[in-house]
């Protein structure tokens, strides 16, 4: 199930798995004796689910597109999603980065979250939020990822942030104009309309650029070493 998760069921636009993740699972699915599980009843899924997940009944192999969409759609629940303050959105899956060497940018933190961007811009006291969780992290620049899927295809946007404007915006002319930033493939977006409560928060202190991301491989581990 982590890995399914993790490489997308190997879907080749998400271009995560790797012929170790296939081969893993394959192996795993082929190797398992599922007749040990047979007669547990997990508490997140109904009958119907599981016979979905096992349609030849539970002593064989589950039905690997079924277990994936169940693992998935848990995974990207939106009434879970909801429910989350912005803080718990952006600490649920964060990692800092410590920039080696003498940069002008010592520390990078990114979240990633799963819910269009749209959606986590329109929770109640968004940039108060953010400001407050970029500065209890003590970072040079933040960064968070958001991911959906429509029509099963990903969709990736790219939000950056930071207490020196002139260092987000450095950034945002990188990501949009280098060529080191090039495959990402970044738009910039307008979303004043999102940030209804920004006119409290003096834009010199802290500054948000938002860029729909075009290609929907950037993953943080491709995010991360670019910044």
């Amino acid at each position: 199930g982590v890995i399914l998760l993790d490489s997308v069921n190997m879907l080749p636009e998400a271009g995560k798995g790797t012929y170790r993740d296939e081969h893993a699972i394959n192996s795993l699915l082929a190797r398992t004796d599922w007749s040990t599980c047979a007669n547990t009843f997990p508490s997140l899924v109904d009958s119907n689910t599981l016979e979905d997940i096992f349609p030849q009944g539970r002593t064989n192999v589950p039905d690997r597109k079924n277990l994936f969409d169940v693992l998935s759609n848990s995974k990207f629940d939106p009434n879970f999603w909801a429910q989350m303050s912005v803080t718990d959105c952006l600490r649920i899956d964060y990692k800092k980065f410590v920039v080696p060497g003498q940069s002008v940018v010592p520390s990078i933190g990114l979240s990633s979250v799963l819910l269009g961007m749209d959606n986590l811009l329109a929770k109640d006291n968004f940039t108060e939020e953010l400001l407050a969780y970029v500065s209890s992290e003590n970072v040079d620049l933040f960064g968070v990822l958001t991911l959906e899927f429509k029509d099963d295809r990903p969709q990736r946007e790219l939000l950056i942030a930071g207490l020196k404007s002139e260092v987000v915006d450095s950034f945002a002319n990188f990501l949009t104009k280098h060529h080191d930033a090039a495959n990402l493939e970044v738009v910039e977006r307008n979303v004043e309309c999102f940030l209804t409560e920004a006119g409290k928060i003096d834009s010199t202190k802290f500054s948000i650029r938002v860029f729909c991301q075009g290609n929907s491989k950037g993953s943080r581990k491709q995010v991360a070493p670019i910044l």
